[in-house]
């Protein structure tokens, strides 16, 4: 039982990640300590199969193939070798199409099914020799999210001590994601002496970003080089260097809207006009192939060679995509369910299990109504396949979609407090009362509940600053599941013994680059919502209502046929007539019912959904299962809906119109 439904433990407030010691039995030491006892390794099933490839069969690939599979190793932090993968994509060529091929000339599959299959095979040696350079752009993408914190969390520490090393140590223990994984092994570098400082290890690995992110290395050498000038230099070197990573995200992002608007347009036409003129094209095939267009053909096309087409194409768009600022870290949040799960009383149940609860009474009707189905019972079928993918993405989202939005809002109503607090500051006020005296100008639910707990901890339980928000048992920060909230007061309460000036300008240094970064993040969404809102309506309306209709036309189409080629078979033709004779025998009969047809439009239309999400989530946020699962529930939930509107709707209108014109043409 416990290997399905957790308990949920009870805690105490936030446990913030401590600041990394300074001797060499540090956090990174651990970490790295444990890298290098499973080094030799392999952590994936790929990783496996390209040790084992290697062994068996041993192909070095070319210099330049070499160069580029080298590169998104080390970057992306795979355990395998350029040699490994050329193995594995060889030897599974040698394995898979022998055996592909083989059930063809036994007779037990047909042509149409070969080639289905030999296309799938081809896919999916394409995704074994692009793995490394998949992971490697994911890496990419995950990380880049976090560039804007990295530089700001390490200008607002030098703001107020001008020690490299230790200004990484603080941004690492910041970041949750693999920058900070890249910044702890950079320090770890440092310690065994693979870099003799700081700054040659961030020069080093700035490198690695000039290719995808130039900017990134300006930034850091602005920080390198703010050591070396006076103080007023140095602070501006340190604004000028967030000034960088946004300016650049501007430029960046609107290069990548004006780029986006082509395949927008190749997203559409393959998703939507592509499928719909497949289908018009139905009355002309059936007159050259009639009974060839199995069942088989039909969801192979619909169901495997469409989507595969779209997910090579989107996953081409966004791997062009360019660095964004990253949704808010919500990992330290008492309440986050863990992934794939969801919090239910005190319980984290994960959510795969109701979706499965959900499928299996129509995966039950589909048994007993498996080969006689008719056309309205197959929606049954098809709402069975919608409805779990609706509770699995819902009960995936809605809890962290809703911690997320808290913690978005505490960081927006902590920029207020420090704008205000540090113009308070300025006039030579001691934190503790201007903290008093800021009270009747913020209007913020989380700001004042901010402010209240401090004030009320350093009032009433005699505790010093630093104790009234970070004490562990009843710190004001316990309340605040926010990194950026928990690194600025760190900043703030270590500066304030430097005199209530330095406090004051760095507080209203922070709140400017804050106030920046917000201004960003809106200018970015804006310059997005077109193509969102764009791929939006082509997901919740565009889509189900074209393929609803064209379940309805290929209803009458299929109907239609059916009647000509039973009107044809029983004409007796005699004399002269009997010349036309063969135009009337083209009308032949499609194995395809109507039913099975609209099931296969059906899961068309639920995958399509889910990758036109995918691609909204992907422009908008990057590599963000949060977002995706939240996108892809909202948008099956109207997709489906209308869907089956359109659906029963048209029926409505044509199903009599058909049955009218066979009663016609048999009276006449």
């Amino acid at each position: 039982m416990q290997f399905f439904i957790k308990r949920e433990k009870k805690k105490r407030g936030i446990s913030y990640p401590e600041e990394l010691k300074e001797d060499v039995k540090s956090l990174e030491y651990e970490i790295f300590k444990e890298e290098e006892k499973y080094a030799t390794l392999p952590r994936t099933i790929y990783e496996k199969l390209a040790k084992i490839s290697e062994k068996i069969l041993p192909i070095e690939p070319d210099e330049k193939t070499k160069k580029e599979i080298e590169e998104a190793i080390e970057f992306a932090h795979i355990n395998i070798t350029p040699r490994g993968v050329m193995s594995l994509i060889v030897l599974a060529t040698l394995i898979l199409i022998p055996l592909s091929t083989l059930p063809l000339f036994l007779g037990y599959l047909d042509i149409g099914a070969e080639i289905f299959i030999l296309i799938f095979i081809a896919l999916a040696i394409y995704y074994l020799y692009t793995y490394p350079q998949r992971l490697k752009k994911i890496f990419e993408l995950r990380a880049s999210s976090e560039i804007v914190m990295l530089i700001l969390h390490m200008v607002i520490y030098m703001k107020n001590f001008p020690n490299l090393e230790k200004a990484v140590k603080f941004a690492s223990s910041k970041l949750s994601g693999p920058l900070g994984l890249d910044m702890k092994k950079l320090l770890w570098d440092v310690y065994v002496g693979k870099y003799s400082s700081m700054e040659k290890a961030l020069i080093s690995y700035s490198q690695k970003w000039t290719k995808v992110f130039r900017p990134l290395s300006d930034s850091i050498n602005s920080i390198i080089y703010s050591l070396y000038v006076g103080e007023e230099r140095r602070l501006q070197l340190l604004d000028e260097a967030v000034e960088i990573i946004l300016t650049a995200l501007n430029e960046k992002s609107e290069s990548y809207v004006s780029k986006l608007k082509t395949p927008v347009v190749m997203v559409n036409a393959l998703g939507i006009l592509l499928p719909t003129l497949v289908l018009t094209m139905l009355p002309i095939v059936t007159i050259f192939l009639g009974s060839e267009i199995s069942p088989v053909l039909t969801f192979g096309f619909y169901d495997f060679f469409l989507p595969v087409i779209l997910v090579f194409i989107i996953k081409n768009i966004l791997d062009q995509r360019v660095v964004t600022l990253p949704e808010p870290d919500i990992s330290l949040h008492p309440n986050l369910p863990p992934e794939n799960t969801f919090r239910f009383l005190n319980y984290y149940v994960p959510c795969y299990l109701p979706a499965i609860a959900v499928f299996l009474p129509f995966l039950y009707f589909l048994y007993l109504k498996a080969f006689t189905m008719d056309l309205y019972e197959s929606f049954v079928v098809t709402a069975g396949l919608f409805l779990p993918f609706i509770v699995f993405f819902f009960l995936s989202s809605f809890q962290k979609i809703k911690l997320r939005r808290e913690v978005v809002e505490m960081e927006d109503e902590f920029r207020e407090i420090l704008f205000a607090l540090g113009q308070e500051m300025d006039r030579g006020i001691p934190i503790e009362s201007a903290l008093e005296k800021i009270k009747p100008v913020i209007k913020g639910y989380y700001a004042m509940n901010l402010i209240q707990k401090i004030t009320e901890n350093i009032k009433y339980k005699g505790m010093t600053l630093h104790k009234a928000i970070f004490e562990e048992k009843e710190g004001a920060i316990l309340n605040f599941p926010s990194r950026l909230i928990y690194s600025v007061l760190k900043t703030l309460v270590e500066a304030s013994a430097k005199g209530t000036k330095i406090v004051s300008d760095i507080m209203l240094s922070i709140s400017k680059h804050l106030d920046n970064l917000h201004r960003t993040q809106k200018n970015i969404e804006d310059k997005f919502s077109e193509v969102i809102s764009t791929m939006n309506m082509q997901a919740k309306i565009l889509l189900p209502l074209l393929t609803g209709i064209m379940v309805t036309l290929c209803y009458v189409m299929l109907e239609m046929l059916k009647f000509m080629e039973e009107i044809t078979g029983s004409l007796a033709v005699e004399g002269a007539a009997t010349q036309y004779m063969f135009f009337l025998s083209l009308w032949k009969n499609v194995n395809i019912s109507a039913s099975a047809f609209q099931i296969a439009i059906g899961i068309y239309t639920l995958e399509t959904i889910i990758i036109l999400s995918w691609f909204i989530s992907g422009v908008s946020v990057g590599v963000d299962k949060i977002s995706f699962y939240d996108t892809a529930c909202k948008n099956l939930v109207a997709g489906c809906l209308l869907y089956f509107i359109v659906c029963f709707a048209s029926l409505m209108i044509f199903q009599p119109f058909v049955e009218v014109i066979k009663y016609g043409m048999i009276a006449t």
